[in-house]
């Protein structure tokens, strides 16, 4: 049974080690803050006061004051009852009631120490999600369940343990991202797929196309003289690094991580088509099955384009609502950064999508095709009898000869 899962168990072993060496490692990496501060669950014991109305916008929201006793449910103060002093904004918001456990965030100054109800303990509901989540894998995908679970992990160790922490060390980010992405791709296939020239066909298809979008990306972003500054957080994060970043190659690192799911997609759908087409119909010549390949192909890119736009329109959601909220004209929405680089983002991943496609189906061609068999010379043809003369030699056989072989 284990043998089965031999090459999970070295991924997951992997990534766990990826996670546990990778903060000692890079520590030196980050700026080191002077403010003190911690994080630990409290529950509230009783309310001491509620000052709180509607707010005049947002009628479902409630803004003002409370005022709280907490008890700190872990660290060094456990068991310690603080009392909070709790403004509500919209922004800010946590509204607690009597037993509610939520995050406290403790901070020490040189004058005193200051207790703040930093938030909601949401990350009840985020396990809860996840292992939702993982039992659907589980029970409907079994085996291949259990290897894509496997494979998010891997990302996730590729993506925090090394791609961030290398960034934040000041190295081009370009190449260390493009050697990443190859390997979590061969071991995605190899999860997935099995080890097989269907996989290491989609490997190649998947590879160029997410390159071809991070190309597509950083060539029209700076034609357009944006930057990875303009990503969410780009500014914020050079302040954060003993190092200088390399901030402008960020948008082609964002871009082929976003797009990358969308182009294993469809890699694999145009390695499987014309394995299968090659499987069902032998005759079929290798530039028919490109060619049905390619007609497969043209009806996955329609709604796999529509995703990727619609992941980025949805992520700038308010954004948009904004745009139209203020009847802003075309010249002054398309050129706003944020906008231009949504909208470059979200075309360069479509880019990637529409040429993994050709990319995928020509490396098919050679790689799962099988060696053509040289054709019949017209001598080999002669020294084959036909049908005919082997019935005629059956019948015009001497039964003795028969006979005497058999005794003998």
């Amino acid at each position: 049974m284990l043998k089965d899962y031999h090459f999970a168990i070295l991924i997951t072993l992997i990534s766990t080690m990826l996670f546990y060496f990778s903060p000692s490692l890079s520590d030196n990496f980050k700026a080191k803050s002077s403010l003190k501060q911690s994080f630990v669950d409290a529950r509230v014991t009783n309310i001491i006061s509620n000052e709180l109305a509607p707010d005049v916008k947002v009628p479902s929201i409630l803004t003002g004051k409370q005022v709280f006793n907490a008890e700190i449910l872990e660290g060094p103060e456990i068991g310690t009852i603080v009392e909070i002093q709790n403004p509500l904004s919209r922004q800010h918001n946590v509204l607690v009631e009597t037993d509610d456990v939520f995050i406290l965030m403790i901070r020490t100054t040189d004058r005193e120490k200051v207790y703040w109800a930093y938030n909601h303990k949401r990350s009840t509901a985020i396990y809860w999600m996840g292992f939702s989540f993982v039992l659907l894998l589980l029970s409907f995908g079994k085996k291949e369940g259990l290897h894509s679970i496997v494979s998010l992990y891997f990302t996730a160790a590729l993506i925090i343990g090394v791609l961030i922490p290398s960034i934040f060390a000041g190295f081009n980010p370009v190449p260390i991202t493009i050697v990443l992405m190859g390997i979590k791709i061969v071991v995605n296939f190899i999860l997935v797929s099995g080890y097989n020239r269907k996989s290491f066909c989609a490997m190649g298809g998947t590879l160029l196309g997410v390159i071809a979008a991070g190309v597509m990306a950083q060539v029209f972003g700076e034609f357009a003289h944006l930057s990875g500054i303009y990503l969410d957080k780009g500014e914020d994060v050079i302040y954060i690094s003993n190092q200088v970043i390399q901030v402008r190659w960020l948008m082609f690192v964002a871009i082929m991580i976003s797009a990358l799911g969308a182009v294993m997609d469809v890699a694999i759908s145009i390695a499987s088509a014309y394995n299968e087409l090659r499987i069902t119909d032998p005759k079929l010549s290798p530039t028919q099955l490109m060619r049905a390949s390619m007609n497969i192909g043209r009806d996955i890119m329609g709604t796999m384009t529509n995703t990727l736009i619609l992941a980025f329109a949805g992520s700038s959601l308010t954004t948009i609502m904004m745009v139209w909220g203020l009847d802003m004209p075309l010249t002054q929405f398309i050129n706003t950064p944020v906008i231009a680089l949504a909208i470059i983002h979200a075309l360069a991943g479509s880019v990637g999508i529409v040429l993994t496609i050709p990319l995928t189906a020509w490396l098919a061609r050679y790689m799962l095709s099988p060696p053509s068999i040289p054709p019949v010379t017209d001598n080999e043809t002669s020294s084959i009898p036909s049908i005919d003369e082997m019935v005629t030699h059956s019948i015009n056989v001497d039964p003795t000869t028969v006979i005497s072989s058999g005794n003998e």
